[in-house]
């Protein structure tokens, strides 16, 4: 089973005791109200208004910038199926959907790692984290008769390089995003698995992220549950 938790980023400077979500320096203005409209406004500020090119979108201003937002969705768990006969062996997986949508003129950021190492633990035994060939992800799964591991990989529009392959290996710039390729193993360090430098509001950006578990006919798996905890992060660029 996997549980899964989203927090979701945004701001300009933070302390041990406080975020600033945006700032401003000018001489006056602030918020005024009545029983029939609230007005929040800044005197002072230069250099303000909407500004574009192709490769950037700036609103510049302390009102301006208000409008800027991400957001994220994320079932809260996923069961990996079918059981695994501890005897014969077996495979579980299981395919979450993560649903971004931002109006950032500079995209977003998706990230995602384990609360645990390993990532799939059990009471008395755990899931090894996926054995990767290399660096890079392995563009086919593979886990030997002995071993008992779980890994993952994500699919969709605006996967990174590290998850795309050219029909035979993986992390390709240029490559294509082919499914059920280019498995990696979990870690509890953020590791960025999509990204996109503009807003796609209102429509949302999908990230299916297929996990699997496999347990060798030789493992030495025991029978009982396993659960691994995914943190899933979305900020805006």
């Amino acid at each position: 089973m996997l549980s899964l938790a989203t927090p979701v980023f945004a701001y300009v400077m933070s302390s041990t005791s406080y975020r600033m979500e945006r700032d401003s320096i000018n001489f006056g203005g602030g918020l005024s109200t009545s029983t029939s409209y609230g007005d929040e406004s800044t005197l002072g500020e230069v250099g303000t208004g909407s500004s574009t090119s192709t490769s950037y979108v700036i609103q510049a201003g302390y009102q301006q910038m208000d409008g800027s937002w991400v957001s994220l969705s994320v079932p809260a768990t996923a069961s990996l199926a079918p059981s695994i006969n501890i005897f014969t062996g077996g495979i579980a997986s299981t395919s979450v959907d993560f649903s971004v949508s931002t109006n950032n003129g500079a995209g977003y950021t998706l990230q995602m790692k384990s609360n645990t190492n390993p990532a799939l633990k059990g009471a008395t035994f755990d899931f090894y984290d996926y054995t990767l060939d290399s660096s890079a992800p392995d563009y086919a799964w593979s886990v030997s008769s002995t071993d008992a591991e779980f890994g993952f990989t994500p699919e969709g529009n605006d996967i990174v390089a590290r998850y795309k392959d050219n029909g035979a290996s993986c992390d390709q710039a240029g490559g294509s995003n082919n499914p059920d390729t280019c498995w990696d193993k979990a870690s509890t360090t953020y590791m960025t698995i999509a990204q996109s430098a503009a807003p796609n509001y209102p429509a949302t950006a999908v990230t299916a992220v297929k996990f699997k578990a496999e347990a060798g006919v030789d493992s030495a798996i025991t029978v009982g549950s396993y659960t691994a905890e995914m943190i899933v992060t979305a900020y805006t660029n």
